[in-house]
């Protein structure tokens, strides 16, 4: 087991891809690691995957769209911690890459995981947020979100964007710079991270990056010195991508 540091880290989706991969590196880094998922039986697997590696790891069922899930998180938080000292939005989807057009079920399902699942979450933790001496919130987002990138690289990235991911993306950093405003005054510290084109379920094989990179900027924000934290900034690998 690797020496703790009184740290706990919550990472939504994370029974699998980025999500546990974050978990891993946090937690042999000695961060007590929670991973969320839909899925009891695959949380539970990851977790016991990353205990046998020597971390602090614990799994919970939480569907992010479920107001009653997000509410017995934050109450099993409460009672078994105290606290919280991290924060990981990194649930998300992508319906469209299907082949089929894009409809407005698609979006609404999209902005629902990947935009207000992540603030109904953040705000539904802002209270145990708050106690941590150094309590930090990181948004997994995406370059595709970036309205600039849209704007002076269409032709390079016009076959990846999609109405309801790349809105919902957007959203996304839109929510990060105003939480990065109206939390400071809790000492609750935000940004958003884009992990690069890597190979997973959502990335593809295709994907240049392996998973171990792709999590490094998240892992990064969380471990990097309070001082030279990027507040309210979209961040790739240590470098901030435009709005």
């Amino acid at each position: 087991m690797n020496k703790q540091n009184n740290k706990i880290a919550l990472i939504t989706g994370a029974n699998k891809g980025l999500g546990k991969e974050i978990g891993r590196q946090l937690g042999l880094l000695g961060y007590t690691v929670i991973l969320t998922s839909r899925d009891i039986k695959a949380g539970s697997e990851a977790s016991e995957e990353l205990v046998a590696l020597g971390c602090n790891a614990l799994s919970v069922q939480l569907d992010v769209t479920n107001p009653k899930d997000i509410a017995k998180l934050s109450s099993y938080l409460k009672t078994k911690f105290g606290k919280l000292d991290v924060l990981v939005n990194n649930a998300g989807i992508s319906l469209e890459w299907d082949g089929e057009p894009t409809n407005s079920d698609k979006v609404r399902r999209t902005l629902e995981v990947n935009l207000i699942a992540p603030f109904a979450i953040t705000e539904s933790l802002v209270p145990l947020l708050s106690l941590s001496e150094d309590a930090r919130v990181i948004n997994h987002s995406s370059m595709l979100g970036s309205i600039s990138s849209a704007e002076t690289n269409w032709e390079h990235v016009s076959t990846f964007m999609t109405v309801g991911y790349s809105t919902s993306k957007a959203g996304l950093n839109m929510l990060t710079l105003i939480q990065s405003k109206t939390l400071e005054s809790k000492k609750i510290a935000v940004a958003s991270a884009h992990p690069g084109w890597v190979k997973t379920d959502l990335g593809t094989q295709e994907a240049p990056m392996e998973v171990e990179e792709g999590a490094s900027t998240v892992v990064k924000l969380v471990t990097v010195a309070r001082d030279q934290f990027p507040h309210g900034q979209l961040i790739h690998q240590g470098e901030r991508i435009p709005w």
